[in-house]
C-alpha cells in the first residue's frame, strides 16, 4: 500500500477520481533505488510497472557490440515499463537505470491490468501516455534515418534547452548514444558549435547562445 498523499503529487493523476486513487493506493507500493542501480533489465520478465515519485532515470537498449542506445530520460510523474506488463511475451523491452536516488510507485501486472479494466479514467490516462510515447519513438526513428549527425545533435540541444529539468548531467557518451553516433564525433561537433558562438559549455552544462542558428542546423537532412 502507498500513501494517498504521494499519489496526489503525481501530475498524471491529477484528473483521477478519488475512488481510482484509493484503488491505486491499495494495490501499489513504494520502491526506492540508489544512483546507478538498475530498476529494469532488458529481456527479464516484467515484474512491475513503475511511476516515478522522485528522481531521474534513463531508458536504454544494449547492443551485442557493447554500445548502448539511450531512448529517453524520465523524471517525476513519468510511467516506466508499463507497456511491458501488457506484452504477450511479458518481458522487459529495455533497461532502466537510476541516475539519482529514485522512489517509484510499483504495480504488478495483475494490479495494473485490473486498474485498466475497472477504472476508465485510469485507462484514458494511460492511453494518452502511450500515444505520447509512440510519438516520441517515431521522432527518434526519423531523426536517426533522415538527418545528419550534426543536425541530430542540434535538434537534441534544442530539446535539452526546452527541458530545463533534464538539461544537466549529460555526458558526451550519453549524448552520442542518444543521437546514434560515437563520443569523438559529439566532442568535435560541440567544439564546432562553440567556435561558431552557437553554444557555450561549462563542464556538462550546455547553454544556447544562438538558437536561430541551431534551428537552421537542425533542419539539415541527410541526402
Amino acid at each position: 500500500m502507498i500513501a494517498l498523499s504521494l499519489l496526489e503529487r503525481i501530475n498524471r493523476f491529477k484528473s483521477l477520481k478519488p475512488e481510482t486513487l484509493k484503488a491505486i493506493s491499495e494495490m501499489g507500493f513504494q520502491k526506492d533505488f540508489q544512483p546507478g542501480q538498475t530498476l529494469v533489465m532488458e529481456g527479464d520478465p516484467a515484474q512491475f510497472g513503475y511511476i516515478i515519485l522522485t528522481g531521474d532515470v534513463r531508458v536504454l537498449r544494449r547492443h551485442l557490440n557493447g554500445r548502448i542506445q539511450i531512448l529517453a530520460r524520465f523524471g517525476p510523474g513519468s510511467p516506466l515499463n508499463v507497456i511491458s506488463l501488457l506484452n504477450k511475451e511479458g518481458t522487459n523491452r529495455a533497461s532502466i537505470e537510476a541516475l539519482t536516488q529514485v522512489s517509484v510507485l510499483a504495480l504488478d501486472p495483475t494490479s495494473f491490468s485490473r486498474l485498466l479494466a475497472t477504472y476508465s479514467d485510469f485507462s484514458l490516462t494511460f492511453l494518452r501516455i502511450f500515444a505520447e510515447r509512440i510519438t516520441q519513438m517515431t521522432e527518434l526513428a526519423a531523426n536517426l534515418s533522415l538527418y545528419t549527425v550534426r543536425a541530430r545533435l542540434a535538434r537534441f540541444l534544442i530539446e535539452l534547452a526546452d527541458s530545463p529539468q533534464s538539461s544537466e548531467g549529460w555526458t558526451q557518451d550519453e549524448i552520442a548514444a542518444q543521437i546514434g553516433t560515437v563520443r569523438d564525433v559529439v566532442g568535435r561537433l560541440l567544439r564546432e558549435f562553440e567556435a561558431e558562438n552557437i553554444i557555450t559549455r561549462d563542464r556538462q552544462k550546455i547553454r544556447l547562445l544562438n538558437r536561430e542558428a541551431l534551428i537552421k542546423e537542425a533542419e539539415q537532412e541527410d541526402f
